[in-house]
């Protein structure tokens, strides 16, 4: 009886319905490497279907919000953007500002005419220079030359409105441009005497700050009667325009290099003292805005 109930055990997998296996996934198996077939038993493409290999060199794609930086599309900033454009300035009103100009001119060496000749010699000679800056005491004995000086920031003005008209006919001969002009080269040249004020007061350089003011405004004076003429030349007429204005940048351009060598003498002693302020107010004050003026004349043209 047991060897035949033995038996039947041993044969009943063979007789029995099989039973299926486990249904459950297998958490070892590597599904997404298995190939998968599609309806017709062939091998679909799973390609596209596959994770991304994290060391894989893809070309780089800009980001959305960096996309136009990427490219560069954005647009060049353009300094002369915002300056009044148009042409056909009349002729009446660009004489009457001449006449008004060359009007303070004449008040302004009527008011003290030796103050002219003294200018020219504190010009050539810098102990005459010395001089007059002695003479030259209070409110009294400065107004002379400052009236100069302020009939010299009119004519530098009007000098940048011509040149520039010369070089861009019509685009900027405009009233709104003339008085642009004026004001820029007010501003400018305030600037840069409220900054050696200013350092004149941080530090003890009282005496050269007031020496290299002075310079300036002796300078700018005997410079704005050059302008002068050439001004009314460039504004009333057409021959050898040319040749005035790079006659008159070159002239410009002297006038500062020999204001640069004069002034030099002036700050020589801190060149021993300490290089390195000397250097840094050389190119901050002298050196940058004049490359800035350059990079602006640049990008314009």
């Amino acid at each position: 009886m047991f060897r035949l109930l033995f038996l039947w055990v041993l044969l009943f997998p063979l007789f029995s319905p099989p039973i299926s296996g486990q249904t459950a996934a297998n958490p070892f198996e590597l599904t997404f490497r298995l190939p998968k077939t599609t309806a017709s038993g062939a091998l679909a493409d799973t390609t596209q279907s596959l994770p991304n290999n994290p060391f894989d060199v893809v070309p780089h794609r800009a980001p959305g919000a960096a996309k136009s930086l990427a490219e560069n599309a954005t647009e060049p900033f353009r300094p002369f953007s915002i300056v009044p454009r148009g042409g056909g300035l009349p002729l009446y009103v660009l004489f009457w500002v001449v006449v008004i100009m060359v009007g303070f001119l004449t008040f302004s060496v009527a008011t003290n005419r030796a103050v002219v000749g003294k200018a020219w010699r504190g010009f050539l000679n810098d102990n005459a220079l010395t001089l007059i800056q002695r003479e030259a005491l209070g409110l009294v004995g400065n107004t002379p030359y400052y009236l100069l000086y302020a009939n010299f920031l009119l004519n530098a003005g009007m000098f940048i409105f011509l040149v520039t008209r010369f070089f861009r006919k019509e685009t900027y001969n405009n009233l709104s441009f003339l008085l642009l002009c004026i004001g820029l080269s007010v501003g400018i040249f305030l600037f840069k005497h409220v900054l050696l004020n200013t350092l004149a007061w941080l530090f003890p350089v009282q005496n050269e700050v007031r020496r290299y003011n002075f310079l300036i405004v002796v300078f700018n004076c005997v410079l704005g009667l050059f302008l002068m003429p050439c001004n009314l030349i460039l504004a009333f007429t057409s021959d050898y325009q040319t040749l005035l204005v790079f006659w008159m940048l070159g002239l410009v351009s002297v006038f500062y290099v020999y204001r640069s060598i004069r002034s030099t003498a002036i700050g020589s002693k801190f060149l021993a003292v300490s290089q390195f302020h000397f250097l840094l107010y050389l190119c901050t004050v002298e050196i940058a805005p004049v490359l800035f003026v350059i990079k602006l004349a640049m990008n314009q043209t």
